[in-house]
């Protein structure tokens, strides 16, 4: 990389020389020069452009040079610019083009007159930034007899000394010769630069010259003078404001002079860099935030700056040092285990000195992220059972995770991706054709990215259940799906099988009842007596199961009711004798039996032969007649097994002793009390005799004549009427259950 010297001049022609630095681009102050001229050739140079008030020159070897400050005019007007090398000097004329590029006309001048204001800003092609010297000027020799012999001429540090001798005279020894003066620090010559901190401190110039001489200094226009002491050092120093900071090599004007007025002048060049070394920091992890992945492989660190500069990083409360690359680059590394875990801002501290001593410091601030999390709420769709009403429905399953993380949420084979909100919420529908129907446990898994790049994933499994089952069983009401009189003031209990944990409600004939259901799913209803209304007529039994998912399922047979019991009539009464031979009923298509009643509370079944005729009915023709006075009792049943009787009274001027309270009357269903066969007949009949005679309806109907009596406590007269067989009967009721009796008007009826 080749260094491109430049001479300026202020507006006070005050001259500074200096190089450019290495590396590019490279930049100079040019804000209060008026003249500068670089060590170059028209066709060492690329291209001008203005950027704002500098000007940007690029050099055909790729380089690039800034002149900071260069139309800014306010204290110098227009700038002038030359180039020159090898002796030539050239004025540079730019004319302004589009986009800050600049047209540059080049002029040659000549300086090879007698003088120029531009002889001290030419290189010669001895040392590219030494200026020209003026013509030296021979001068008569002191010491000598006249203008003596030839005088020769020599170039220190730049200037001209004259050297000669001569042949009379002193031979140098005499007070006519010029003091010596030898710079020992500070200086180009001694090796020495003015950094940053001993600018700051106000740079020092040391020495050695005779005893007693002055020593003058002069560096930018400004003079400092000093008295060798007598040991023969001196010191000088300058105060920081009178040396510009920057990085720059500026001329020092040497001048001594002893106490015989002898004076001898020379040069040297003050080197000032307080430029601290450049120093940059470059995105770590690509996005300057470290996620768990990349602090668990450790954390490169690099960055930019001066190249052979050191630097001293400090991150996780660790130094580490280094030094700056040819290129320009550094780096350095942390362990994994250096980086805490967590979510924080950490700074990068970075300190780097160059090889002058001038430091400079940068922070770099890091976002730390190694965490993040992810949830499955607790209780998908409302339980964290999908039941066939939800998965026909759709199904939104719902967690939380960090604000803006991507989740993909998964259940059963099918993926969706999400964003989580601000607050964190995220939820993912699923269409039922994404779920599978059935009964089983699905899995289900979140997996959540944070805008950092850390992941997290959790796991779960929801129940599925998108149906259940209800069964009845078949043999209902005692096996044969009919629900008798009997049955029905029993209580009839309906079973079957449903899923275990189901709540199941059965329905009959607009009643329901609630079923109870054991572990093995076998369930049973209870309908109470009286809760399945009488009569003949076939229902419906319906039965809904809803299982513990919410799932229903609804089936349904059919269940027959017959409570309906004909009462036995009895059409004829065959007496030999006093005693009864035979007896007719009224019908035929049920089964009979005859029943007697023993004087000694007994019941018998006396031997009877049986005719049944579509006609006659059914008659009992008794193998021994039936003694006079003995009451029967006529049973029909009909197919279901509904039964009804009829107390058959034979004996005059009866009364409810040894009839209506004969103790074997309670092995039978009372409906009728039959009168005709039997004369003046008395009863008397309480509301708890009907309910104890009937318990098919607690209804009692009463068949007689006019010679009959029947005295009721506590009756009431409904005023309604119903005809039997083509006679009229008149209706009472007792009390307030229902009990009633329907007798023969022919009756005579107390109340």
């Amino acid at each position: 990389m080749t260094t491109v010297g430049y001479i300026v001049r202020d507006m006070t022609g005050t001259k500074q020389h200096g190089n450019f630095a290495e590396g590019t681009p490279s930049t100079i102050d040019a804000t209060h020069s008026k003249d500068i001229s670089l060590n170059l050739s028209p066709s060492d140079v690329e291209s001008y452009a203005r950027r704002g008030q500098d000007l940007h020159i690029t050099l055909a070897n790729g380089e690039s040079l800034i002149l900071d400050g260069y139309y800014d005019t306010g204290a110098t007007g227009g700038k002038n610019l030359f180039l020159s090398q090898e002796g030539d000097f050239i004025e540079v004329v730019l004319e302004d083009r589009a986009s800050g590029m600049l047209f540059a006309s080049y002029e040659p001048l000549d300086l090879t007159g007698k003088w120029s204001a531009y002889d001290d800003m030419v290189f010669l092609d001895i040392d590219r930034i030494e200026p020209v010297v003026a013509p030296l000027i021979a001068a008569p020799l002191l010491g000598g007899a006249g203008a003596a012999g030839a005088a020769g001429a020599a170039v220190l540090g730049g200037a001209a000394v004259l050297s000669g001798g001569g042949g009379g005279g002193d031979g140098g020894g005499s007070d006519t010769t010029p003091p010596t003066v030898d710079i020992t620090s500070g200086t180009q010559s001694t090796g020495d630069i003015v950094n940053a901190a001993e600018h700051s401190g106000n740079p020092v110039i040391t020495g050695t010259g005779e005893p007693g001489a002055t020593v003058t200094l002069e560096i930018n226009g400004t003079s400092r003078t000093t008295t060798v002491a007598n040991d023969g050092s001196w010191s000088m120093a300058f105060d920081s404001s009178e040396i510009l900071t920057g990085e720059y090599n500026t001329n020092i004007a040497v001048t001594t002079t002893d106490i015989a007025g002898n004076s001898a002048t020379s040069t040297d060049v003050l080197v000032v860099d307080t430029v601290g070394p450049l120093i940059a920091v470059e995105t770590v992890e690509t996005d300057d935030v470290i996620n768990a992945a990349e602090a668990s492989d450790g954390v490169l660190l690099s960055g930019v700056g001066e190249a052979g500069a050191s630097i001293e990083v400090t991150f996780q409360g660790e130094t580490r040092t280094t030094t700056v690359a040819g290129d320009g680059s550094w780096s350095v590394s942390y362990a994994a285990s250096t980086i805490a875990a967590g979510t924080y801002d950490s700074t990068v501290n970075v300190t780097s000195v160059d090889a002058v001593g001038n430091s400079s410091t940068y922070s770099h601030t890091v976002r730390v992220d190694t965490e993040t999390a992810v949830t499955l709420d607790a209780t998908q769709a409302g339980d964290g059972i999908i039941n066939g009403a939800e998965h026909s429905a759709g199904v939104t399953l719902t967690g939380t995770a960090e604000a803006g993380a991507t989740v993909v949420v998964t259940l059963g084979s099918t993926s969706h991706t999400v964003i989580a909100d601000s607050s964190g919420n995220w939820s993912s529908g699923f269409s039922s054709s994404e779920i599978a129907s059935g009964t089983y446990d699905a899995s289900v898994s979140a997996v959540s990215t944070d805008l950092a790049g850390n992941t997290a994933t959790t796991t779960g499994t929801v129940a599925i259940d998108t149906s259940t089952f209800a069964s009845i069983d078949s043999s209902r009401a005692g096996g044969d799906n009919i629900v008798s009189m009997a049955e029905s003031q029993a209580g009839v209990t309906l079973t079957g099988n449903a899923e275990p944990g189901s709540t199941v409600v059965v329905t009959v004939a607009g009643v329901s009842r609630t079923a109870t259901v054991d572990s093995s799913g076998n369930w049973s209803a209870q309908f109470e007596a009286g809760s399945i209304a009488d009569g003949q007529y076939d229902t419906t039994v319906s039965v809904t199961a809803t299982d513990i998912a919410g799932n229903t399922y609804t089936t349904s047979e059919i269940l027959s009711v017959d409570t309906f019991v004909e009462n036995p009539g009895v059409d004829s009464v065959t007496f030999a004798s006093g005693d009864v031979r035979r007896i007719g009923t009224e019908g035929y298509t049920d089964s009979y039996t005859v029943n007697a009643l023993e004087s000694n509370g007994s019941v018998s079944t006396p031997a009877s032969s049986q005719t049944v005729d579509p006609v006659f009915g059914t008659e009992f023709t008794f193998n021994s007649p039936i003694s006079d006075g003995t009451h029967l009792v006529v049973t029909s049943e009909d197919a279901v097994g509904n039964s009804s009787s009829t107390l058959l009274v034979l004996e005059d001027n009866a009364t409810e002793i040894g009839s209506t309270d004969h103790a074997g009357l309670s092995q039978f269903n009372i409906d009728a009390l039959n009168l005709d066969y039997a004369a003046d007949v008395d009863l008397t009949l309480t509301e708890a005799d009907i309910i104890a005679l009937s318990d098919n309806s607690d209804t009692v109907t009463i068949h007689g004549g006019n010679d009959d009596t029947v005295t009721v406590t506590g009756a009431t007269d409904t005023g309604t009427n119903q005809t039997i067989d083509g006679q009229s009967y008149d209706v009472y009721t007792i009390g307030t259950d229902g009990t009633t009796l329907v007798i023969e008007d022919d009756i005579n009826v107390i109340i």
